[in-house]
């Protein structure tokens, strides 16, 4: 039994393999981010409440899985909470130091070529795009993501794709056959270009592995998130794939068997 509770823009409890991951963990008040601008909306990020208490978050949590670190994924109220023997993966040795800022000391990197572990879980990593321009042009900017498969025998694979565009790594994370996919759209743009997923991938992730489950994520919560909600149910209710393509509210638990 796979349970994901998503909680806010891409933060989430993952019931995986017998352990609780929490997933990219951005615990701060409604309207509390500064290090981002505004674009589309007047008031600051993020746009809404956090449904639960962030203590209810991580009570009884195994580990921490962070995509990338980056203001909506991870934040100081997060840092404060995790406990410093907390298992704490990252993608990279410039997250594991940027990790330390937030005074989390147990952080280890997911190698890209050979599967790291917690317990018989197989934590892997796979590269992700976070843009569709000239995106070592933006590095000091808009750090790359990561995506991360969860693997574990006799269980469903699992696929989260992080902050990207459609590229080589995300065909890598889709080449494990996942059962459940949770993608991270939004259609997010800066700097002149896209770098999270819109429709269009949402439809190639689909076609490329027809009964994954897709969890849609990563939207309504940041300044620049123009695809909404809204709009993918709707594109997957006009496409007949509302049993596929799941997009859950703030707080709504969804399970897999």
């Amino acid at each position: 039994m796979i349970r994901i509770t998503f909680v806010r823009n891409c933060t989430m409890i993952l019931e995986y393999g017998g352990k609780k991951f929490v997933v990219d963990p951005m615990f701060r008040a409604k309207g509390e981010t500064e290090e981002l601008p505004s674009t589309l909306h007047a008031e600051k990020p993020p746009l809404t409440d956090l449904p639960m208490n962030p203590q209810e978050i991580m009570n009884g949590a195994d580990a921490v899985l962070v995509t990338h670190i980056h203001p909506g994924h991870l934040d100081k109220a997060a840092g404060k909470l995790v406990p410093e023997t907390m298992p704490f993966f990252v993608q990279n040795i410039l997250d594991k130091d940027n990790a330390r800022k937030f005074g989390l000391k147990k952080t280890q990197t997911i190698n890209m070529n050979l599967s790291t572990h917690l317990g018989d879980i197989k934590v892997l990593r796979t590269a992700g795009v976070h843009g569709d321009g000239k995106i070592m042009d933006v590095l000091n900017d808009m750090e790359n993501s990561s995506g991360i498969v969860l693997q574990k025998d006799k269980e469903k694979t699992v696929f989260i794709t992080g902050d990207t565009v459609w590229c080589y790594g995300l065909e890598q994370g889709l080449g494990y056959n996942p059962d459940v996919i949770v993608a991270y759209l939004g259609a997010c743009r800066a700097f002149n270009m896209r770098y999270t997923m819109n429709l269009e991938d949402l439809e190639k992730l689909h076609r490329t592995v027809p009964k994954a489950k897709i969890v849609c994520v990563h939207m309504d919560t940041f300044e620049n998130q123009p695809l909404t909600r809204q709009q993918v149910r709707a594109w997957a209710f006009s496409n007949g794939l509302q049993d596929q393509i799941l997009v859950p509210e703030n707080g709504e638990t969804l399970s897999f068997e």
